[in-house]
Protein backbone atom coordinates (compact mmCIF):
# COMPACT_ATOMS: atom_id res chain seq x y z
CA UNK A 1 0.00 0.00 0.00
CA UNK A 2 2.86 2.37 0.79
CA UNK A 3 4.35 1.82 -2.67
CA UNK A 4 1.00 2.53 -4.29
CA UNK A 5 0.62 5.77 -2.33
CA UNK A 6 4.15 6.82 -3.26
CA UNK A 7 3.45 6.11 -6.92
CA UNK A 8 0.27 8.16 -6.68
CA UNK A 9 2.19 11.10 -5.19
CA UNK A 10 4.82 10.81 -7.93
CA UNK A 11 2.16 10.74 -10.65
CA UNK A 12 0.43 13.80 -9.20
CA UNK A 13 3.74 15.64 -8.95
CA UNK A 14 4.55 14.70 -12.55
CA UNK A 15 1.17 15.96 -13.77
CA UNK A 16 1.67 19.27 -11.93
CA UNK A 17 5.15 19.71 -13.40
CA UNK A 18 4.03 18.98 -16.96
CA UNK A 19 1.14 21.39 -16.54
CA UNK A 20 3.48 24.13 -15.28
CA UNK A 21 5.77 23.58 -18.27
CA UNK A 22 2.89 23.75 -20.75
CA UNK A 23 1.48 26.92 -19.25
CA UNK A 24 4.94 28.48 -19.21
CA UNK A 25 5.35 27.87 -22.94
CA UNK A 26 1.83 29.16 -23.65
CA UNK A 27 2.61 32.35 -21.79
CA UNK A 28 6.01 32.89 -23.42
CA UNK A 29 4.92 32.26 -26.99
CA UNK A 30 2.54 35.22 -26.78
CA UNK A 31 5.46 37.64 -26.47
CA UNK A 32 8.40 35.72 -27.98
CA UNK A 33 9.19 34.05 -31.27
CA UNK A 34 9.18 30.29 -30.80
CA UNK A 35 12.77 30.08 -32.04
CA UNK A 36 13.88 32.54 -29.33
CA UNK A 37 12.50 30.51 -26.42
CA UNK A 38 15.00 28.31 -24.63
CA UNK A 39 14.54 25.32 -22.35
CA UNK A 40 16.13 27.40 -19.59
CA UNK A 41 13.53 30.15 -20.08
CA UNK A 42 10.67 27.67 -19.87
CA UNK A 43 12.11 25.91 -16.83
CA UNK A 44 12.61 29.21 -15.01
CA UNK A 45 9.04 30.36 -15.68
CA UNK A 46 7.68 26.95 -14.68
CA UNK A 47 9.67 27.09 -11.41
CA UNK A 48 11.73 23.96 -12.12
CA UNK A 49 15.31 23.15 -13.12
CA UNK A 50 16.52 21.90 -16.51
CA UNK A 51 16.95 18.34 -15.27
CA UNK A 52 13.33 18.26 -14.20
CA UNK A 53 12.31 19.57 -17.61
CA UNK A 54 14.16 16.80 -19.43
CA UNK A 55 12.52 14.24 -17.19
CA UNK A 56 9.24 15.12 -18.89
CA UNK A 57 10.10 16.48 -22.34
CA UNK A 58 12.90 16.17 -24.87
CA UNK A 59 12.36 19.56 -26.48
CA UNK A 60 9.86 22.37 -27.05
CA UNK A 61 8.10 20.50 -29.84
CA UNK A 62 7.28 17.68 -27.44
CA UNK A 63 5.46 20.26 -25.30
CA UNK A 64 3.52 21.50 -28.32
CA UNK A 65 2.48 17.94 -29.12
CA UNK A 66 1.29 17.47 -25.55
CA UNK A 67 -0.72 20.72 -25.58
CA UNK A 68 -2.22 19.79 -28.93
CA UNK A 69 -3.24 16.39 -27.60
CA UNK A 70 -4.77 17.90 -24.44
CA UNK A 71 -6.97 20.24 -26.45
CA UNK A 72 -7.87 17.55 -28.97
CA UNK A 73 -8.99 15.17 -26.21
CA UNK A 74 -10.99 17.98 -24.61
CA UNK A 75 -12.61 18.87 -27.95
CA UNK A 76 -13.36 15.25 -28.73
CA UNK A 77 -15.07 14.94 -25.35
CA UNK A 78 -17.40 17.81 -26.25
CA UNK A 79 -18.14 16.45 -29.71
CA UNK A 80 -18.89 12.94 -28.51
CA UNK A 81 -21.56 14.19 -26.10
CA UNK A 82 -23.73 15.03 -29.11
CA UNK A 83 -24.89 12.91 -32.03
CA UNK A 84 -23.94 13.97 -35.53
CA UNK A 85 -27.62 14.06 -36.52
CA UNK A 86 -28.48 16.45 -33.68
CA UNK A 87 -25.51 18.66 -34.49
CA UNK A 88 -26.47 18.98 -38.15
CA UNK A 89 -30.00 20.02 -37.19
CA UNK A 90 -28.86 22.57 -34.61
CA UNK A 91 -25.13 23.26 -34.05
CA UNK A 92 -25.84 25.79 -31.28
CA UNK A 93 -25.68 23.39 -28.25
CA UNK A 94 -22.25 22.11 -29.34
CA UNK A 95 -20.99 25.60 -30.17
CA UNK A 96 -22.31 26.91 -26.85
CA UNK A 97 -20.39 24.24 -24.95
CA UNK A 98 -17.31 24.89 -27.06
CA UNK A 99 -17.57 28.65 -26.44
CA UNK A 100 -17.80 28.14 -22.69
CA UNK A 101 -14.81 25.82 -22.85
CA UNK A 102 -12.81 28.49 -24.65
CA UNK A 103 -13.75 31.10 -22.08
CA UNK A 104 -13.04 28.89 -19.06
CA UNK A 105 -10.14 26.67 -20.18
CA UNK A 106 -6.70 28.26 -20.16
CA UNK A 107 -5.34 26.01 -22.88
CA UNK A 108 -7.98 27.31 -25.27
CA UNK A 109 -7.71 30.93 -24.28
CA UNK A 110 -3.91 30.88 -24.36
CA UNK A 111 -3.94 29.26 -27.81
CA UNK A 112 -6.39 31.80 -29.13
CA UNK A 113 -4.27 34.66 -27.80
CA UNK A 114 -1.04 33.49 -29.40
CA UNK A 115 0.95 35.95 -31.43
CA UNK A 116 1.68 35.34 -35.10
CA UNK A 117 4.85 33.52 -34.09
CA UNK A 118 2.61 30.67 -32.94
CA UNK A 119 0.97 30.06 -36.33
CA UNK A 120 2.59 26.64 -36.43
CA UNK A 121 0.89 25.64 -33.17
CA UNK A 122 -2.60 26.76 -34.13
CA UNK A 123 -2.23 25.33 -37.62
CA UNK A 124 -1.44 21.90 -36.22
CA UNK A 125 -4.38 22.09 -33.82
CA UNK A 126 -6.76 23.10 -36.62
CA UNK A 127 -5.55 20.17 -38.73
CA UNK A 128 -6.06 17.76 -35.83
CA UNK A 129 -9.62 18.97 -35.16
CA UNK A 130 -10.43 18.87 -38.88
CA UNK A 131 -9.32 15.24 -39.08
CA UNK A 132 -11.36 14.42 -35.98
CA UNK A 133 -14.53 16.01 -37.39
CA UNK A 134 -13.93 14.55 -40.86
CA UNK A 135 -13.55 11.08 -39.35
CA UNK A 136 -16.87 11.45 -37.52
CA UNK A 137 -18.53 12.75 -40.68
CA UNK A 138 -17.27 9.80 -42.75
CA UNK A 139 -18.45 7.30 -40.15
CA UNK A 140 -21.89 8.84 -39.71
CA UNK A 141 -22.64 9.79 -43.31
CA UNK A 142 -20.75 6.95 -45.01
CA UNK A 143 -19.31 9.65 -47.25
CA UNK A 144 -15.55 9.86 -47.84
CA UNK A 145 -15.58 12.61 -50.45
CA UNK A 146 -12.40 14.63 -49.87
CA UNK A 147 -14.23 17.86 -50.74
CA UNK A 148 -15.89 17.60 -47.33
CA UNK A 149 -12.51 17.75 -45.63
CA UNK A 150 -11.85 21.12 -47.26
CA UNK A 151 -15.27 22.38 -46.25
CA UNK A 152 -14.61 21.34 -42.65
CA UNK A 153 -11.19 23.03 -42.75
CA UNK A 154 -12.87 26.23 -43.91
CA UNK A 155 -15.39 26.12 -41.06
CA UNK A 156 -12.80 25.26 -38.38
CA UNK A 157 -10.46 28.00 -39.61
CA UNK A 158 -13.30 30.53 -39.51
CA UNK A 159 -14.28 29.53 -35.98
CA UNK A 160 -10.69 29.95 -34.79
CA UNK A 161 -10.44 33.40 -36.37
CA UNK A 162 -13.71 34.57 -34.83
CA UNK A 163 -12.75 33.54 -31.30
CA UNK A 164 -9.20 34.79 -31.72
CA UNK A 165 -10.51 38.23 -32.65
CA UNK A 166 -13.02 38.09 -29.79
CA UNK A 167 -10.29 37.57 -27.18
CA UNK A 168 -7.88 40.04 -28.77
CA UNK A 169 -10.59 42.71 -28.74
CA UNK A 170 -11.12 42.11 -25.02
CA UNK A 171 -14.61 40.64 -25.31
CA UNK A 172 -16.27 43.83 -26.54
CA UNK A 173 -19.55 42.01 -27.26
CA UNK A 174 -21.25 39.15 -25.34
CA UNK A 175 -19.89 35.66 -25.95
CA UNK A 176 -23.47 34.39 -26.43
CA UNK A 177 -23.83 36.72 -29.40
CA UNK A 178 -20.65 35.40 -30.98
CA UNK A 179 -21.79 31.82 -30.39
CA UNK A 180 -25.17 32.40 -32.02
CA UNK A 181 -23.64 33.91 -35.16
CA UNK A 182 -20.96 31.22 -35.42
CA UNK A 183 -23.64 28.55 -35.08
CA UNK A 184 -25.56 30.08 -37.99
CA UNK A 185 -22.44 30.06 -40.16
CA UNK A 186 -21.69 26.45 -39.24
CA UNK A 187 -25.27 25.46 -40.07
CA UNK A 188 -24.96 27.02 -43.54
CA UNK A 189 -21.75 25.07 -44.04
CA UNK A 190 -23.52 21.86 -43.02
CA UNK A 191 -26.27 22.51 -45.59
CA UNK A 192 -23.60 22.84 -48.29
CA UNK A 193 -21.90 19.62 -47.19
CA UNK A 194 -25.20 17.73 -47.42
CA UNK A 195 -25.19 18.41 -51.16
CA UNK A 196 -21.77 16.78 -51.65
CA UNK A 197 -22.18 13.26 -52.99
CA UNK A 198 -19.96 10.34 -52.07
CA UNK A 199 -17.09 9.56 -54.37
Amino acid sequence: MEKVNEQFKTDKRSIRTRKAIKFALCKMVKTHELSDISITDIAKMAGINRNSFYTHYKNIYNILDDINNDILVFTEGIIKKHTYAAFTEDPYPVMCEFSNAIANNKYFSEYLLFSRSATELTSKLKDSICELVYGIYCAERKNTNLTVRYMIAYLIGGIFEVYSLYFRREKEIPLEQITAHVSQLVYKGIINMRAIKNG
